[in-house]
Order: structure tokens, then sequence, then C-alpha cells
């Protein structure tokens, strides 16, 4: 009832600004500033963008309220996603041990159904039967509980029924159970990472058509014991009051082994959850495995003796998990591009490997200087390069996890790397602040023609105030990337939305263009060209940034899913297009007011405002003008040099490409000679190349660690040389 009331006030206010807008044009008709005929085709525009709008307003809230139909779509983009992930995390291979797990029964209050054992191939089965669907899963570092969680989302969604819940994989290292709800943090997830509208996202999480998958619940405190004052315990609190009905919300939580025993230690523990905890690799299933990933099982003969010859030996215990298994045989299968092997499996049979945790970073060092030198072939990046800049990563995201720290309202991640959030790395306002220099500097180039065309002290006004408006309003602390939309027709409320881009297209082609150019180039030349550029720039307005123009969340357009690096680089595109669609579109103004070269230039400077952030002040005059009417708006219309200054020093709507800007910023604060934390000037192609070396995987739209392991290992040690053309054991022994 709300809503829709709210609606109505909204047409309401809608309709008065459009006849605002019919007088005023009337009596500028009058006084002879505005062609008659562009008057009534730009009313005709008007109602009809109106009526456009108000079709795309009702698909879309249909369309936000189909939970069913928007969990069958993100079923299908998690599936592909996830089974990428898995892959990564198997290096490449679709191999993998069928580790066993054990139930561990709570305190109380766990889940009915729990078998005593299970595996990986069964678990969807296992989880099935639980009633609730709640299950903890817990084993050493290592044990494969991230590769279980992904083996079981996979076989949910494989043999998923309507009206299944989806499964969804969440990193607990960014939620703050202090300041969030488990509702409102899911929703959120799925609004950064696939880009769904809030609507939708809320949705599906009142209908619990969401399945969250917590990855990490030991990640989010420094200590291997967390207590009852630690965000472990405050994120179970959380879990406990995640409901359904009458009953406990379903969800799948992993954490190490300690942590969770520890939280049971101070009576916290995920209730009416079935616990399970992977057991260590058995010896046969460590046979199986060696055979089925290496092409010579001889090369292992001697490592797989001594593992039966002493079963509890450093050596074994060292390889006791699918995780240190899979480094062992990447590094020790590595071979030279003339067939070679770089490394014999012996040395794991050294005597200066006396412990398992020397075992454990010998491999992690090896499995470094493997991914840089692939067979003896020249990487892109040097040893030197790729331990420096993985080392900053890793000491960031340790500062995370160990102070817990909290920049502009938001809990920094101990294991995600999100390219555009990565900002807090420099300090809290150094990369803030080149960004906010950036964006001034191409405001006050585009405000030029203040200088130009009214005087030069107008020009240095504008300038002040809008280098007080971004010292005080500023850039928002945490841009929303923004994307343009790929057209398409195959369902009506795409064909509404793009019969509603093309209607307020040729509106603002119309208005801005033929009536404020007609008397410069001539009703008909500017009727012509305005209907040109309003048809280019329609789709691109109306269909893939209507709702990016917005500055309210809830009519956000849901775009899908995107990489951790396309999120920049769609967030800049989008910026530099919709510059050069509304530079075009004053090209004729400049081109008979300046000259060609002027009109030109124009263009370029509109990219450059509109992909460094300058888009607040399109999105401004769009939510003015359509949504509560703004008399800068009509001024704006006919002379736009005297509106674009206070569009500006409003500081209001989202900046277009400020994501982009905001990654930019933070490149330029990690150079050398301004900082001592150094990293590459294109990060998200490293962080790239890292994925395919196995180093880095990505999940939604960060980067991760392959493994907890390796982070931790690069904050504690130095990666010792391992020169790729020393002879092996096996060939010393030979000569």
């Amino acid at each position: 009832m709300g809503t829709a009331r709210h609606m109505r006030w909204g047409w309401l206010a809608l309709t008065v600004v459009a006849v605002g807008v019919a007088v005023t044009m009337a009596v500028r008709a009058g006084t002879g500033e505005v062609d008659p005929g562009g008057l009534v085709v730009g009313l005709v525009s008007l109602l009809l963008a109106i009526a456009g709008l108000h079709q795309a307003t009702l698909s879309q809230a249909w369309q936000d309220t189909d939970t069913a139909g928007l969990a069958d779509r993100l079923a299908d983009v998690i599936r592909k996603r996830e089974e990428e992930a898995r892959q990564r995390l198997l290096g490449g291979s679709d191999r993998t041990i069928n580790v066993t797990f054990a139930f561990l029964p709570s305190p109380a209050h766990h889940a009915t159904g729990a078998a005593s054992h299970g595996t990986l191939e069964d678990i969807a089965t296992y989880y099935r039967a639980l009633r609730p669907g709640r299950l903890v899963i817990t084993g050493a570092p290592g044990a494969g509980k991230t590769v279980l969680a992904l083996h079981l989302m996979l076989l949910l969604l494989t043999d998923r029924a309507p009206r299944d819940p989806v499964p969804v994989r969440l990193s607990l290292s960014t939620f703050d159970p202090n300041r969030n709800k488990l509702d409102d943090w899911l929703a959120d997830h799925l609004i950064r990472t696939y880009r769904l509208r809030p609507a939708a996202a809320a949705a599906l999480v009142r209908a619990r058509l969401i399945l969250p998958v917590l990855d990490g619940l030991d990640e989010m405190d420094a200590s291997e014991t967390p207590g009852l004052d630690s965000r472990a315990a405050a994120a179970v609190e959380v879990m406990n009051s995640y409901v359904h009905g009458t009953t406990k919300g379903q969800l799948v939580l992993t954490c190490r082994s300690a942590p969770y025993a520890a939280l049971e230690g101070v009576d916290k523990w995920a209730e009416d959850a079935s616990r399970i905890d992977i057991t260590p690799v058995s010896l046969a299933a460590t046979e199986t495995f060696v055979a089925a990933r290496t092409r010579n099982l001889a090369r292992w003969a001697p490592v797989l003796d001594a593992l039966r010859a002493a079963p509890a030996s450093p050596l074994a215990l060292g390889l006791s998990t699918p995780w240190r298994l899979t480094v062992a045989l990447a590094v020790y299968e590595e071979r030279h591009l003339d067939g070679r092997w770089v490394r014999d499996p012996v040395d794991l049979l050294e005597r200066t490997l006396r412990t398992p945790e020397q075992i454990r970073d010998h491999l992690l060092n090896l499995f470094v200087l493997a991914a840089s030198s692939a067979g003896g072939t020249t990487a892109p990046y040097t040893q030197p390069q790729v331990r420096i800049w993985l080392t900053v990563l890793a000491r960031y995201l340790h500062t995370n996890t160990t102070s817990a720290r909290v920049v502009a309202g938001r809990q920094l991640s101990g294991t995600d790397l999100v390219l555009h959030e990565l900002w807090p790395l420099t300090g809290h306002r150094r990369a803030r602040t080149v960004h906010v220099l950036l964006t001034v500097a191409v405001w006050a180039t585009v405000d030029l023609p203040a200088a130009l065309l009214d005087a030069w002290h107008v020009y240095a006004t504008n300038v002040t105030l809008m280098v007080v408006a971004g010292l005080l309003i500023g850039i928002p602390p945490w841009p929303v990337p923004s994307r343009l939309r790929r057209v398409t027709v195959r369902t009506p409320a795409e064909r509404h939305q793009l019969v509603n881009g093309l209607v307020g297209g040729l509106f603002w082609g119309v208005l801005v263009v033929a009536v404020d150019m007609g008397d410069v180039v001539g009703p008909a030349i500017g009727l012509v060209y305005g209907l040109v550029v309003g048809l280019a720039g329609g789709a691109m307005v109306g269909v893939g940034l209507a709702g990016v123009l917005s500055d309210a969340h809830e009519v956000r357009m849901s775009h899908g899913n995107a990489s951790p690096r396309g999120m920049v680089r769609d967030d800049l595109v989008t910026g530099f297009a919709t510059g050069l669609v509304v530079g075009l579109g004053f090209v004729p103004f400049y081109w008979f007011a300046l000259g060609p070269v002027l009109a030109l230039g124009a263009v370029l400077i509109y990219m450059l405002l509109f992909g460094l952030g300058g888009g607040r002040a399109l999105a401004l005059l769009y939510n003015r003008l359509f949504r509560c009417g703004y008399r800068g708006a009509l001024d704006s219309l006919f002379r736009p040099w005297r509106a674009f200054g206070p569009l500006f020093r409003t500081g209001a709507g989202p900046a277009l490409g400020a994501a982009g800007v905001r990654y930019m910023a933070f490149l330029l604060c990690t150079r050398r000679w301004w900082s001592s934390q150094p990293l590459p000037w294109r990060l998200g192609r490293f962080l790239d190349w890292c994925c395919d070396a196995g180093l880095t995987r990505t999940a939604g739209i960060a980067y991760q660690f392959r493994h907890r392991e390796l982070q931790d290992f690069l904050i504690r040690s130095d990666i010792h040389d391992d020169p790729l053309n020393r002879p092996t054991s096996a060939q010393i022994t030979r000569t």
C-alpha cells in the first residue's frame, strides 16, 4: 500500500514537472527563443517518455517479484562460476581425493538425520537427509573444506528442482556481525557480485531461495582460539537467529577444527546443524590420488614406500591433506621443454625436512617459484616481482584480519582482493585524495566554456566551488561500478526497456539539440541531428544507463555477473561511452559558437568528464528532470555551461566511472617513488596471470589466494631460490 502511494505521488510530481516544462517552453517560444516546431516535438517526446518510463517501471516491478525465475537464472550463473573455481582449486584437473568425514555431535541442538560417516562423493545425499539443512564442515588446514563445500554446491545445482534454494558461496571475512544482519549481508552480496537489483536480491533472500555457503569462520579472527568477544562468536549468534518460518534457516558453514572447538568451549556453535570433520587422507587414498595425477608412478615409489614404513612420520603428517598433496604433485611433476623433470620427489626425503611445517614451507616455496617459470620458459614476471607483489597483498589481508579494520563503515576482508576496493592498502585518505584531484582537474577543464562565453571570474568561482565540493562532499568512499547493458529484445521486459530508452533518447535529442540548436543550425538540420543523436544515445541511456543514472537503490538495474577485472573495465567504458554521446549532442552548438576545433575538443572533454567520474552531473540532471523537477535542469537545456557548474557543486548522484578512477588513483599511490608497498600498474592482469599459474583464484568479483596456507607463508617466509637447471637427485645418482 505504501509503495503504491509512493508511486502515485511520484507520477503526480512528474506530471507537474511536465506541465512546468511546457509552460516555460511556451513562454520562451513567445519571445522567439524557441522554435515552435521544436516545441511541439519536444512536448510530444516528453509525453512519450513519461509513458515509456511508466511501462518500464511496471515491467521491472513484475520481474523483481518473479523469484522463481530469478533463482533459476542465478543458479545457471553460479554453476558455471563455481565449476571454474573448483577447477582452479584442483590445479586444473578434475581428479580429486574422495575425502572421508565423520559426524561430531554438538554439545546440544544438532540436526537430525546425520549419518556417522560419509565421503565427498555422497555429500549431497548426506546433506539432503539433514533436518533442517544446516551443515558445518570442519577439518585441519588444507583438509579440503572449501573443495567439499564446492562439490556439495555443484551436486545441489546439478539436481536442483524448481523452488529449491540456490547455493551461494560467501567469504565470512567481510561479514561484520555487529553492523549487519545476515539477510542484509546476503542481499548486498547478490547486488555487488551478481549485479541483481536490490529489490530482486531482497526478494530472493526473504523467500529463502538462497542457501548461504559461508566459507571461513576461522578467518574472521587472528586467534586460533576465538572467545566470547570474537567476531566469529558474534557471527555464530547471527547465524542462530537466521530462521525460515518456525525452523532455523538452511546454511553451510566451513571452519578449521581448532577454532570451532574453541567456540564450542565457550558455548557458541551453530545450533540445529550437523558438524562433520574431515579425516586425514589415508595411505590408500594417497596412493590412488598420486597414481591418478602422475604419468610415471615409479618416480614416487620411494616416497610412497617411506609413507608405508612410517605412517606417523613428519613426511606422512606433512602430506596428510589434499592441498599439500596437490602442491607436491604440481612442483614435482614440472618438466623442462625437452621433457626432463625439473625436480625429483626423492627430495622430500632429505634429512633437513624434519617437521611437517618444514615440509609445508618447502613445498610452498617451490610452488611460488614454479609458477614464475613453467618448465624453464620465461614468465611475464620475474620471480622477485611475483614474490614482492604477492607479499604486499598478503600483508594487507593479514593486517585486515589481525586488526579487524573498518574503513568508511565497511569491514575490510582478510581474504578478498576486489580491485576497486583495494584503496585502503595505501591508507585511509591518500587514494581518495588523488581521486578528488583527478576529478576536479577534469571538471575544471570541462568548465572552460564558462570562461570563454561568460567571464573568467565566473570560471574561477566555479573551479573554487568545485574544489570545495570535492573536498567537503567528496567522492563516495566505496564507488559502485556501473556497466552498459547489452540491448536485447528476447523478453517483454527487455522490449519495454528498449522502447523506453528510445523514447527517452528522442526526448533528449529533440529537446536538448533541436530546440536549443534550432536557432543556430536551423530547425530542419537541428531536428534531423537531434533525432539521430537521440536514437543513438537513447538505446544506451535508456537501456544501459537509466538505472545507473539514479541515486535511488531501488531503481538500479540488474546487469548480470562480471569478472573481477571486468568490473573496473566496464565502469570506465560506461563513463567514456556516456561522455561520447553527450559530447556529440553538443557538437553543433560548439561548432558554430566556438569553431570546429573546439567542437571536436568538446567531445573529447565530455568523454574525459564522464570517464573520470563526472557522470554525477548527468545523474543529477536525469533525476531532477524526470523524478522531482529542478529549475537548473531547464537552464541546462538551453545554456548547458551555466548549469554544469551548479550540477557539479551539488555532489549528488553516482559517479559513472568513479570505481575505475578510484582504482587508477590507487595504482598511482602504489608507485615505488611514493609507496613502500609497490604493485604493478596492471594489477588485474597480474592477478589473472596468478590465477592461471595456480597462485590465486576468483571468488565472485574478488581474487583470493589459492589457499590460506599460501597467504600465511608469504607473510612469514622468504622465497629461497631454486635454479631450474640444477640436476635432480635422480640425475646425480645416475652420474
